[in-house]
């Protein structure tokens, strides 16, 4: 049996940090991995994939973002890269290709079963992340066996995917994103958006998150939080990093010919039904992000009126031949309905509902 006063889980940006954070404490500890550090961005990520915070916000312990594009957004693979060269430089004792099997209370802390080994810690730290298992909604269930469907952690680039429709199911920040690169792939793509969050890339000459931070709301702590339960379900803002600091939404996705339906709400005899309140959601989503850019300029000392963002203007269309009923699509509608006629299913469905992405 190994004894040790800590054990981390996962070998992540967050286990790293927690991991040099013990060490400056002089805490004894081992870091378990299943794979190698950086193992999600190495295996669950798609290579053309970048971080949808700026280069500047890339910063661990003791170690901030040093390179020549701090407005930039990195690549997965600088992701990986700026790990394992985190991992090295503070010396994490990482033990990688080692799988945690059982983790049980003992008397005077843990038991970890760790490959063929058995440690017993004092104190364990959870840093496996939030985004290792894909939220799959339901009606998957009902997707005909002769529909392929992947996840975002399958995807790779559209290359994978045989000539044919794709359904993205999901619009935050994952389903924008694939949703643009698969529909640039020359395929036609289908978006079904539900609740959202939109903001816009920048903001009066700066980065949204630059706003974020001044504002305070990323050094929240959870206790400070009124509903902490609805605010780890809070979808992630579609915002994507791209060179150019494009702004990609619904309604860039839309003039891109890119078909925007309601929520996916179910799936009968392989004809999919979507929700047609995806007006009410737009305008719900168009007067979170003016609320919060109204609340954002007062802090940081701006005197002159918000400018408010364009609405959404997605064309709200449920079949390619028949738009839905008025009083279904219009702005004042209450609730959740579904168009009885709806879209036979393409070739391919891509489930993006990533639970942070």
């Amino acid at each position: 049996m190994i004894h040790t006063t800590a054990v981390v889980i996962g070998a992540g940006h967050a286990g790293l940090a927690m991991s040099r954070r013990l060490t400056e404490r002089s805490i004894d500890h081992v870091v378990l991995e299943r794979g190698e550090v950086a193992n999600s961005w190495r295996t669950q990520r798609w290579p053309s994939l970048r971080l949808l915070t700026p280069n500047w916000q890339t910063r661990l312990p003791g170690h901030p973002y040093t390179g020549d594009d701090p407005d930039g957004f990195m690549p997965v693979a600088d992701v990986v890269a700026t790990l394992t060269r985190y991992a090295r430089l503070v010396g994490a004792p990482v033990r990688t290709a080692t799988t945690v099997h059982t983790l049980r209370a003992a008397p005077h802390g843990f038991q970890i079963q760790a490959g063929d080994d058995l440690l017993c810690a004092r104190a364990v730290i959870l840093a496996t992340g939030a985004c290792t298992l894909p939220a799959i909604p339901g009606v998957a269930a009902a997707v005909p066996r002769s529909i392929t469907t992947l996840t975002p952690l399958a995807y790779r680039d559209p290359g994978q995917l045989p000539d044919g429709g794709v359904l993205i199911v999901g619009a935050s920040a994952t389903g924008i994103q694939l949703a643009a690169e698969i529909h640039r792939s020359g395929r036609p793509v289908t978006l079904a958006a539900g609740e959202h969050v939109r903001l816009p890339r920048t903001y009066r000459g700066r980065d949204i998150f630059w706003w974020l931070q001044a504002t305070g709301l990323l050094a929240e702590r959870y206790d400070q939080i009124d509903d902490l339960t609805r605010a780890r379900h809070v979808p992630s803002p579609q915002l994507t990093g791209t060179p150019q600091a494009t702004i990609t939404d619904l309604n860039s996705l839309a003039a891109q010919r890119v078909r925007i339906a309601g929520r996916l709400g179910r799936v009968t005899d392989g004809v999919a039904q979507f929700s047609g309140a995806l007006a009410n959601t737009c305008a719900l989503a168009d007067l979170k992000m003016n609320r919060f850019l109204n609340r954002a300029v007062r802090p940081v000392g701006h005197s002159r009126r918000p400018r408010r963002r364009a609405p959404a203007t997605t064309p709200v269309r449920t079949h390619p031949r028949r738009p839905p009923h008025p009083r279904r699509a219009g702005p004042h509608q209450r609730g959740d309905h579904h168009d009885p006629v709806g879209h036979g299913l393409p070739p391919r469905l891509l489930l993006a509902r990533h639970p942070r992405a």
